[in-house]
């Protein structure tokens, strides 16, 4: 029973992340401020460098709603220690309209489909203008964003509510909205997929892509999350609450979204390479020449091979300091595959890399973090007024006091 007190206790107390605001506020304004630089020097390229970089901390965010949900339907003791960061990531999905301004305001320079001087006379622009329009694409991008932040918003307030009145019907209302949601987020990331990456080269298309964009998605948000578990790995406010298991059964869904990744991007570039379509094939012949070969190439390693060999091994898995390695590589390699996909439809001929983009990256990602720690700020990491977290703490509890007698 002392262990369940000190347990309890443990998991009520602050974990201090509030100070890490301060400095992520600092690193947002100084990307903000280069990147504002960028604009003034190079007005097209900084639209351009805008774009991967919102959508690697986009897809965290969309992709945390989509993993929040996929727990509150499935339930499980995997999901125990992220439903408050993953629910913290979610409500930040608001703050990407504002994100998303420099990409409405620089349509033309993006998509050529919103150049009219482009689009005249090509036969095939002009038949596709009727979804490939600014007006449009504006509207359905603030439609993704109302629904999502709509799911992210309704679910935290169902989740007040059962704090307040531990009712299974407010329980099985916010399971309900869950399972809807799931519906509704694979319809939108892949809809916004289409509309934000795969339109860069409208004359292009895949069937693959919209899944692939969305499992990009659910891998960043794993890597994500598990990696702020492994900053509050030796917090006191942890003590005696996260263990091994909890790491390795993220590790598992983590090696599981790495394999469905490399599953739908293989299938597609299957695909087009048996199809052999002159339409089709310039999209990887732009992106396997003229150094975006060397980017490919490190996918195929790094992105994949290099995360499965390590999430196979159980030693790595169950250790917060090495699987956060794993993390890291996969995010380092979120953004490299998000910027092979977007630059080379402005860049075929040779790689390029613009100082801008790594500006939006630390204007974007320092204001995100901000807001991220100001939503989780105020509570516990662990939800200890779910009814089956205090069972899910009591048998970590019993299973120490078994393995230390």
């Amino acid at each position: 029973m002392a262990t369940l007190r000190a347990t309890d206790s443990a998991a009520s107390r602050a974990t201090g992340i509030a100070r890490a605001q301060m400095p992520a506020i600092i690193i947002g304004i100084i990307g903000v401020i280069g990147s504002a630089a960028g604009f003034f020097m190079n007005a097209p390229e900084f639209f351009r460098a805008w774009l991967p970089a919102f959508l690697f901390w986009f897809l965290i965010a969309a992709g945390a709603l989509a993993v929040l949900m996929l727990q509150y339907v499935t339930g499980g003791e995997w999901g125990l220690l992220i439903r408050r960061p993953l629910g913290a990531a979610a409500r930040t999905i608001p703050l990407f309209l504002l994100f998303g301004l420099p990409i409405a305001f620089g349509l033309k320079h993006i998509y050529v489909w919103a150049n009219e001087a482009i689009v005249h006379g090509d036969h095939l622009l002009e038949q596709k203008q009727m979804w490939l329009n600014p007006t449009s694409w504006i509207i359905r991008s603030l439609i993704y964003f109302a629904l999502l932040s709509l799911w992210a918003w309704r679910i935290r307030i169902l989740s007040l509510k059962f704090y307040e009145d531990r009712s299974p019907f407010t329980e099985l209302r916010r399971r309900k909205w869950a399972a809807a949601g799931l519906l509704m987020i694979v319809m939108v990331l892949t809809l916004s997929g289409v509309d934000w990456v795969m339109s860069l080269e409208p004359k292009w298309y895949s069937s693959m892509y919209g899944i692939s964009f969305t499992v990009g998605a659910g891998l960043s948000a794993f890597a994500f999350v598990t990696f702020f578990l492994t900053l509050l790995s030796d917090n006191p406010a942890m003590q005696g609450v996260l263990r091994p298991n909890h790491f390795r059964d993220l590790g598992n869904l983590m090696l599981a979204f790495t394999m469905l990744w490399a599953y739908t991007n293989f299938s597609q570039f299957l695909l087009i390479w048996y199809g052999n379509i002159k339409e089709e094939t310039p999209y990887y012949l732009q992106r396997t020449h003229h150094g975006w070969g060397v980017l490919a190439f490190a996918l195929v390693i790094f992105h994949f091979f290099l995360p499965f060999t390590m999430l196979l091994m159980r030693a790595i898995k169950d250790r917060p300091k090495t699987i956060a390695i794993v993390t890291v590589i996969i995010l380092v390699m979120r953004f490299v595959d998000i910027y092979w996909l977007v630059v080379p439809a402005h860049h075929p001929e040779h790689f390029y890399f613009s100082w801008i983009t790594l500006f939006a990256f630390l204007g974007i990602g320092g204001l995100w973090l901000a807001a991220f720690i100001w939503q989780l700020k105020g509570q516990t990491i662990i939800p200890i007024h779910e009814t089956w977290v205090d069972e899910a703490i009591r048998e970590g509890a019993l299973e120490r006091e078994a393995r230390h007698a």
